[in-house]
């Protein structure tokens, strides 16, 4: 059976809107990543630099940032939205069901943050602040309203792969009937409970990362959302493979050899009946730590060891940040954008690099020059890796006739 994206929402540190997005990764420029203090230490961050809705014009509370940006991406998938619902009601005779599934680490904690600094000034929360705004499931619950959705609405929490499993259960949700239209993605806002959480682990970088080059020192933290409209209706994009693992070497810290890693994406081959050398593309999870990357090539080198040339691949966090929760969906939407006909003329992505690829971990083809002329984007998989050894591979394939 397959699972189509008929459509995606994107808005990141890139841009606002799937064109701008797509120039700007192309590109590979860092110059949209911004040194920033204002979260109470020194770093890099990737913030959406846009005039945000209102949205009080919702009620019940649902003014956060998180859903301030789920609404930019929402907007973009609502003309396709409601075209599908009327070609797949007139074809099924019935009236839809249609399921919420999104993935977040953050929700609305920053109006948390916010209130609770007012509290402590004034001794009084701010009045249009609720504790609802920062559980899981709000911006799924928010999506669910604008869409009228009447199915399964839930939130997705595993950290890093939040985001790309929600698409996973969008593709179960399909499989087995329990919905005829699914809205997946994730969304995740900068705030400042992630970021000293994570320069408590020493993971934050205080410059720009630097994924897979040996001066690479952590992770720069960013936001976005990314929302997909998933149906079994025909289209040019399917979600064709998925694999999950879950190793549980660490709480925090990766499995050295990257054992899960490397069994997600050799689930996720299988599932989509392709053999490693069908791959186009890797969007690798690259974060720029120092444990991860080298995890990570280590991973791939082990699952496409036998591909000559190596497959090309690039990280993309340097350009938009780490949007930890919504990372997956992001990073899959990238994926999305390269298949699509907005990238007509199949560009590859291009890693600048800024200091010296680390020899000393498993060779990998970067694409560090100039874009592959010779190879046709066919099969693009995205990798997430999460806390607690929790992993996830998707691949996104071209479903139209060439």
């Amino acid at each position: 059976m397959s699972i189509y994206l008929n459509e995606l929402g994107l808005v990141c540190a890139l841009g606002t809107d799937k064109k701008t997005v797509l120039t700007n990764f192309l590109a590979g420029e860092q110059g949209f990543m911004k040194a920033d203090s204002s979260f109470g230490i020194n770093t890099v961050i990737g913030k959406v630099d846009a005039k945000l809705p209102d949205l009080t014009v919702f009620g019940d509370y649902q003014n956060s940032r998180n859903n301030q940006l789920a609404f930019l991406a929402f907007e973009q998938i609502s003309v396709k939205l409601k075209q599908l619902i009327v070609t797949l009601g007139d074809e099924k005779k019935r009236s839809l069901n249609i399921a919420v599934v999104i993935g977040t680490s953050t929700s609305g904690i920053a109006s948390g943050e916010q209130s609770m600094q007012q509290y402590l000034a004034s001794g009084e929360h701010d009045k249009n602040y609720h504790y609802a705004m920062q559980e899981m499931g709000a911006t799924a619950e928010f999506i669910a309203k604008l869409a009228k959705a009447n199915a399964s609405v839930y939130g997705i929490s595993t950290a890093c792969t939040s985001s790309a499993k929600a698409l996973i259960s969008g593709q179960r949700l399909l499989e087995n009937g329990l919905a005829d239209i699914v809205i997946a993605g994730g969304v995740d806002s900068l705030c400042k409970m992630t970021i000293n959480g994570f320069n408590a682990l020493a993971s934050i970088s205080a410059s720009h990362t630097l994924p897979f080059q040996a001066q690479r020192c952590g992770i720069n933290i960013g936001e976005g959302a990314a929302l997909f409209v998933m149906s079994q209706s025909a289209d040019d994009i399917a979600l064709t493979g998925f694999g999950e693992t879950s190793d549980a070497h660490h709480i925090s810290a990766p499995h050295p050899d990257g054992d899960g890693a490397s069994k997600a994406m050799l689930a996720a081959l299988e599932s989509a009946s392709l053999s490693a050398s069908d791959i186009s593309y890797i969007n690798l999870h690259g974060t720029g730590t120092v444990q991860n990357d080298a995890m990570e090539a280590k991973a791939v080198a082990k699952v496409f060891d036998n591909v000559t040339p190596t497959i090309p691949s690039t990280a993309s966090k340097h350009l938009h940040g780490h949007c930890l929760g919504a990372a997956g969906a992001i990073e899959a939407g990238l994926c999305w954008l390269l298949l699509s006909d907005l990238n007509k003329d199949n560009h590859y992505p291009v890693m600048e690099i800024i200091g010296d690829l680390d020899t000393n971990i498993a060779p990998i083809n970067l694409i560090t020059g100039k874009s592959p002329t010779n190879k046709i984007l066919r099969h693009c998989m995205s990798n997430s890796y999460a806390f607690g050894g929790n992993n996830a591979s998707l691949i996104l394939s071209v479903e139209k006739a060439n």
